[in-house]
């Protein structure tokens, strides 16, 4: 509009003088009045200088240019400002934002992707203007097609939720995975949860097409590339994300340390996923050693965050830390807790291959060489009333070796202590070394003259409860080397 235009047309006279009088009185009080209580802010990318794509060459048959309205935002251009984007930013950052609208709008006329961009994201969130997504998206297609990361990742939002605009998939992953090849993270780790969530189009997804696969493994190794270079830039639910891929195994090698690690990565930056899942790790000794405290104080942060499974998980992880305080922990598990299921797990997860598992009865059998080296087999036996763990015994062949039980006499009074009870001659015969550890008696036994040592765990009442419903003379049969099964 020319000079002489603008002096003869009294209404926008009026409302640039609305205007400058509404930022005379927030340049006063500091503030916009606008604002609202907002505090909202985009993502930045590095890209302050973005070179413009294809999309943006006027040549280019796909080129459409897209023209947001500009009415409300004209008067601004008539204050004579050229407009300072540094200036802007400032004024952002404190939320003065008509200040910063009188400072990006010049540019933006002018095509600078930045200020288009952040112009954008303020009507899409109403930040010193009227809430309007459609507008915003309108800004924000002008930065995205000249190759601003983040407003492609914001346009790409939009397009994903229908907001703004008419929901479109294609659209959606059209933005998204442009603004993730750019390096933008919060994309990357967009297109890494649509993947895993299998929600990604066939007409977007390329590669499977290429490929003539679409199954859920796909998805899954292409969520953790996605969610591994958002990971690496310190996007927080990246790195929970790819945690619990690692966790589980899916789309990536089965890694607990790896998984603890991006857990641990995310919760520190208040993550409430990881915060729980970490919890998890601790508690478990998976990928760490074990440390109930670190489990409570983890699994305590997420509760206080309102995370409703740490709050359902708290009362059970206090009960728990009590059992630990008064009970023998092995593979990370107090003994007294566990249960027939669990130890069945438990032992799979250590390497013991099942030789006899039957419900009916109070012994498994296992072949022990990949849990306890040195060992051949491991009897687990339960109490069939209450189902909970009575004993554990590992058998070492000891091949006429007398002094093999004077190796394993070593091996636990390292960990726990002198013997309470010592019993028979090393050099040979019979020998019987006792331990009280809380809730649970260990004993090294060695029978004469096969010089096989026996190292078993009798777990506290469930020992005596199961030799309680046992028959009588039970001993007699119960290291019978040629059944090898109690």
């Amino acid at each position: 509009m020319r000079v002489w235009e603008f002096m003869n047309n009294k209404p926008m006279q009026r409302r640039a003088a609305s205007l400058l009088l509404a930022l005379a009185i927030a340049a006063v009080s500091g503030c916009s009045m606008l604002s609202g209580d907002k505090t909202e802010k985009p993502v930045v990318g590095k890209n302050d200088d973005p070179v413009g794509s294809p999309l943006n060459q006027q040549n280019n048959p796909a080129y459409v240019d897209v023209v947001p309205s500009y009415e409300m935002l004209e008067p601004l251009y008539g204050l004579g400002s050229l407009g300072d984007f540094d200036e802007g930013m400032a004024a952002y950052k404190e939320q003065r934002y008509s200040q910063a609208l009188m400072q990006w709008y010049p540019l933006a006329k002018d095509r600078d992707h930045r200020a288009e961009y952040y112009i954008g994201f303020m009507f899409v969130n109403g930040l010193g203007l009227p809430r309007d997504a459609h507008e915003g998206s309108l800004w924000l297609a002008r930065s995205a097609q000249s190759g601003y990361a983040d407003a492609e990742f914001e346009l790409g939002q939009l397009y994903l939720n229908g907001t703004g605009v008419e929901q479109n998939m294609d659209q959606a992953m059209r933005w998204l995975l442009a603004a993730a090849r750019a390096g933008q993270p919060s994309a990357q780790f967009t297109v890494g949860l649509l993947y895993q969530q299998d929600k990604v189009p066939m007409s977007s997804n390329l590669l499977a097409v290429y490929q003539g696969v679409k199954s859920q493994e796909f998805n899954y190794k292409q969520a953790a590339r996605w969610y591994q270079v958002a990971a690496e830039q310190g996007h927080g639910a990246a790195q929970n994300n790819l945690g619990w891929l690692y966790q589980n195994g899916l789309g990536v090698a089965q890694d607990d340390s790896v998984a603890f690690r991006w857990y641990q990565a995310s919760a520190d930056q208040g993550v409430i996923d990881a915060c729980f899942n970490l919890g998890l790790m601790f508690e478990q000794g998976k990928g760490t050693e074990l440390d109930m405290e670190k489990a409570l104080f983890w699994q305590t942060k997420a509760a206080d965050y309102g995370y409703v499974p740490a709050r359902q998980r708290l009362p059970q992880l206090r009960a728990q830390m009590d059992f630990y305080e008064h009970s023998l922990v092995l593979f990370g598990t107090p003994l007294a807790l566990a249960s027939r299921d669990m130890m069945r797990t438990i032992l799979a997860q250590n390497g013991a291959m099942p030789m006899r598992q039957a419900n009916n009865y109070w012994y498994d059998v296992y072949e022990s060489s990949q849990t306890l080296a040195g060992t051949d087999r491991l009897f687990a036996g339960y109490s069939l009333n209450t189902g909970k763990l009575a004993t554990l015994e590992y058998r070492f062949t000891a091949f006429n070796d007398p002094n093999k039980v004077l190796e394993i006499i070593k091996l636990i009074s390292d960990k726990y202590g002198n013997p309470i009870e010592t019993n028979g001659s090393i050099g040979q015969g019979d020998v019987d070394y006792g331990w009280e550890v809380k809730d649970t008696r260990i004993r090294v036994k060695r029978f004469w003259p096969d010089t096989t040592v026996y190292l078993s765990y009798q777990i506290g009442s469930a020992y005596y409860a199961m030799l309680a419903e046992m028959p009588p003379k039970n001993d007699e049969t119960k290291y019978n080397l040629k059944v090898e099964t109690y």
